[in-house]
């Protein structure tokens, strides 16, 4: 098919006749993929933040071959220990959820997609992949509708054997979740453990001596817009001694009642010992002497128990079955079997020596001073067991929530981004862009950006429950600018995605949202309440206190009932439209005088709010402590 190249002014000029002419203009004008066939993505970087690196693997040689695989920026491979990475996998879906090679045939990668750490912005997969040529081609071997695969296990001395660990979808029962097994290499599977179409495998494990062994934990977990559950009477951990054909349940000495998720490993140098992080009303680690027939409860402190759902991946040292290694905010690691933990790579006043949030890591299974360990924030190597740990700055893989422009010649772009702050850089420079180039404004999960239209030197950004700045960006001189509510007033709910809109009709002037609408006529120093509620304020959806499950967990990501969107017209000041996250559309012709419904005018748009039923939640006991991250 010929490629037509279109330029901007091409694209300008037809995004105006559709306005002139009307909806039925718009609606018979043919845009498709050939009308932008012409345009080329340029990359314009950057690396310097990394991002979410959700799963790592590494094969040991004369150098390190290792494989980053992205929560939302495909597959890496460096085959010279990390300096260098290329991109092996832009041709499938980019969040990444499990990446193995197989122990017998270094060449064969298998990966699955779709990222287990189930944040509110987590992103979904279409089910295993895999290479047997080092990661240069793939095969798509199935389980599309799983969503999130947590974990892949090949068998060491059968490549053909393959266990895959599905979540499964988060927002609605399925039955494709559970442990499914292949014996052909992946050409056919088997469902070999399933508990409830509401119940995914969150971990699994094969015994290095007797790898028909199997150890997989199963995780009863949903997502809400709203709320968020993790645990559930269908949760648990199981036992096969025959490759995955039957289970046993494991129970005695785990905790009683419903359970969460938990992460099991079995020890490479002593299989008979066995690990598990155990999320209970008293989250907490557990170890057996006996391959899992009875387990100990060894150590229940904040470096094994923060936010189970999130932080859930242990290894234990391939030497030495009593050094074990747990993600978290930092990477804790235990000398004594899980007695007492101590965390790495931190010193002085500056903290750890990597980005927080650990969710995975690999060890050298003969050198075990190599470390690799993937985070929000990139992957980082350790040469000296994990003392000190360098940064990989070549992996451009950060997750933008949003971008926008200025209009500087060439222009800046800026962005905020997956709990990596809020950037600018530009797009282009004579001799490249390079990471020096991109400049940090703000910290948090970085959001929306917007220059001020009359000031270049002004920005406004926000962060996570819409904390709001005004950024000065020649100083970086920053002012908190987020309206608070005066007396009298109900809490203000903000978005995790609070938006701000900037007005082009009127200079200085800021539009931002929670359950009301704000307007500032004065960049920020002042706020003018414009709206009434204008979300459904319904009160069965305002219980983020409560969410987490058997893990209270509230850092504003289930906030519900807000402002998620805010357009003021270019042409008239006076006629504002917003848009809630719990279905309403609402518009404003004065100003904010008077507001109108026109939710029901929309054709085809399901009616307000959502219908599903609230999941099950048990109240006995006492929970585990709040923890939160940004």
């Amino acid at each position: 098919m010929r490629r037509r190249s279109v330029s901007p002014v091409g694209v300008l000029a037809l995004v105006g006749s559709v306005a002139t002419t009307g909806l039925a203009a718009a609606q018979s004008a043919r845009i498709d993929a050939e009308t932008f066939g012409g345009l080329e993505a340029r990359a314009i970087g950057p690396a310097v933040m990394s991002g979410r690196v959700a799963a790592v693997e590494a094969v040991a040689g004369d150098r390190l071959t290792i494989y980053a695989g992205a929560a939302g920026g495909g597959l890496w491979k460096s085959v010279d220990g990390g300096l260098r990475f290329k991109p092996v996998f832009d041709r499938h879906t980019q969040s990444i959820g499990a990446v193995t090679v197989d122990p017998s045939t270094p060449q064969v990668v298998w990966v699955g997609t779709g990222e287990s750490w189930t944040r509110n912005s987590v992103s979904v997969g279409d089910g295993v992949y895999r290479s047997t040529d080092g990661g240069e081609t793939w095969t798509h071997l199935g389980l599309a509708a799983s969503e999130r695969i947590a974990r892949i296990a090949v068998h060491p001395k059968d490549g053909r054997i393959a266990y895959v660990c599905a979540v499964g979808p988060l927002f609605n029962d399925h039955p494709e979740r559970g442990v499914f097994r292949t014996r052909d290499a992946g050409k056919t599977w088997e469902k070999v453990l399933h508990v409830a179409d509401d119940t995914g495998c969150a971990d699994l494990a094969l015994d290095a001596e007797n790898p028909d062994i199997v150890y997989a934990a199963m995780w009863q977990v949903r997502r809400l817009p709203w709320f968020f559950t993790s645990g559930g009477p269908n949760s648990g951990l199981h036992k096969s001694v025959d490759g995955g054909s039957t289970w046993t349940k494991l129970a005695k000495g785990l905790p009683e009642g419903d359970l969460g998720r938990i992460a099991i490993a079995s020890a490479p140098s002593k299989p008979t010992i066995v690990y598990a992080t155990v999320e209970a009303r008293e989250t907490a680690l557990y170890r057996s002497e006996d391959r899992g027939a009875s387990w100990t409860r060894v150590n229940s402190s904040s470096a094994v128990t923060g936010r189970p759902f999130y932080f859930s991946r242990l290894v234990v040292d391939p030497g030495d079955p009593n050094r074990v290694y747990k993600g978290g905010l930092t990477i804790q690691v235990s000398d004594d079997g899980g007695r007492t933990f101590g965390p790495l790579g931190i010193g002085g006043i500056f903290g750890p020596s990597y980005h927080s949030d650990v969710h995975d890591v690999w060890i050298h299974p003969k050198d075990t001073d190599e470390i690799v360990i993937a985070t929000d924030g990139g992957l980082y190597l350790s040469h000296d067991r994990g003392s000190t740990f360098r940064f990989v700055g070549s992996l451009p893989i950060p997750q933008f929530y949003h971008v926008s422009v200025d209009m500087a010649w060439p222009y800046n772009v800026y962005g905020g981004l997956q709990d990596n702050s809020t950037w600018f850089g530009p797009s282009r420079r004579p001799g490249g862009i390079a990471n020096r180039h991109w400049q940090s404004l703000s910290g948090g999960d970085g959001f929306w950006a917007f220059v001020d239209p009359t000031d270049p030197d002004i920005v406004y950004n926000e962060y996570q429950g819409g904390n709001l700045f005004r950024i000065r960006r020649s100083t970086l001189e920053s002012k908190d600018i987020k309206p608070t509510p005066r007396d009298g007033e109900p809490k203000y709910r903000f978005n995790w995605n609070t938006p701000i809109h900037v007005s082009r009709s009127h200079r200085g002037r800021l539009y931002y949202g929670a359950q009301f609408l704000f307007r500032s006529d004065d960049q920020g120093e002042s706020w003018e309440r414009i709206s009434p509620d204008l979300t459904t304020n319904d009160p069965a959806k305002q219980k983020q206190d409560e969410s987490g499950g058997l893990t209270l967990d509230n850092s504003t990501a289930e906030n519900h009932c807000t402002i998620f969107s805010i357009a003021e017209s270019p042409r008239n000041g006076s006629v504002i439209w917003v848009g809630t996250d719990d279905g309403h559309v609402q518009v404003t012709r004065d100003g904010g005088r008077s507001w109108t419904n026109v939710s029901g005018a929309i054709p085809g748009r399901p009616a307000p709010g959502c219908r599903a039923s609230r999941p099950r939640i048990s109240t006995k006991g006492p929970r585990s402590p709040r923890s939160t991250d940004t």
